[in-house]
């Protein structure tokens, strides 16, 4: 899956703020404007500009235009993961540094962890992901197994911004479907502390992702250790049934370094009870 075209532009966007040619409280031009110079519609320009909108890059104002905003607060990283395509924009700005690879067999332990096959055959990737803007203190720890039938891609790892699952979509041909998302509290342990600038014992986010094709089959399966206090995930589950368009994907948002409830769209906290009910019976889908 390739990277879409409002995510690019989004991305062009951002660059050229980091790079100092739109200050903060400049504003960015007309939707027309951009349209013109970057060879896209409108509607393409208006996504691109929700989606940093949505990561507190710029503020639009009916009538007013799109301000920039002041950078954020430097103590966690801020990202919108909504859908695949902006979990494959995540990847964009951030890096990958890989660390080991090997090919391995799932023993007992790791099929009852991950719900492989035992004796199955995987790739297995240890690597960094990293803000360049402050690499010293990784985001996240990732072990990746990727299915021993696509073991050759470790040979385009040298490509630090392309998540895996669009490099084996662009060299193996493998469409992805969906993605299953599991999240829990965990510990760090000894071994990883290091290399992510924590404490042994450390408390952390564990997000372990299936990325399976239309059959199914999960051809990818990453496991995520996110140490407290630099990538914080917020989700709002709407009620369906309500009407047509009245109900949306749930969001899940990295926030700098805090978890705070979600709001909707007048304002208000949703109502715990309703997402308490929702949660029942909701089966979430959601970079690496």
């Amino acid at each position: 899956m390739s990277e879409t075209l409002y995510a690019s532009l989004a991305r062009d966007l951002h660059a050229t703020i980091l790079t100092g040619r739109r200050e903060p409280g400049n504003f960015l031009p007309g939707e027309f404007a951009l349209a013109q110079a970057h060879g896209v519609s409108r509607a393409t320009v208006r996504a691109a500009l929700a989606l940093l909108e949505r990561d507190g890059i710029v503020e639009r104002r009916r009538g007013a235009g799109t301000r920039v905003l002041p950078p954020r607060p430097s103590e966690g990283y801020g990202q919108s993961l909504r859908s695949i395509e902006e979990l494959i924009h995540y990847a964009h700005d951030t890096h990958r540094i890989v660390r080991s690879t090997r090919l391995i067999v799932a023993d007992q332990a790791l099929a009852q962890a991950l719900d492989l096959p035992a004796g199955s055959r995987w790739l297995h990737i240890r690597s960094l992901r990293i803000d360049p803007s402050r690499p010293s203190q990784p985001l996240c720890a990732s072990d990746a197994y990727v299915a021993n039938k696509f073991a050759a891609i470790r040979n385009r790892l040298t490509d630090r911004t392309t998540a895996l699952c669009d490099l084996l979509c662009r060299h193996h041909g493998v469409s992805l479907a969906c993605i299953e998302q599991e999240m829990r509290g965990a510990l760090i342990p000894a071994d990883v502390a290091q290399v992510l600038d924590a404490e042994p014992g450390d408390g952390a986010l564990r997000i372990l992702r299936r990325y399976r094709d239309a059959s199914g089959w999960a051809y990818l399966i990453t496991v995520g250790l996110h140490p407290a206090g630099r990538f914080t995930y917020r989700m709002r589950l709407e009620r369906s049934g309500l009407g047509a368009g009245a109900a949306s994907a749930p969001s899940a948002v990295a926030l700098p370094g805090r978890a705070s409830a979600a709001s909707d769209h007048s304002g208000q906290r949703p109502d715990p009870r309703a997402a308490t009910r929702q949660s029942r019976s909701a089966k979430t889908h959601s970079t690496r």
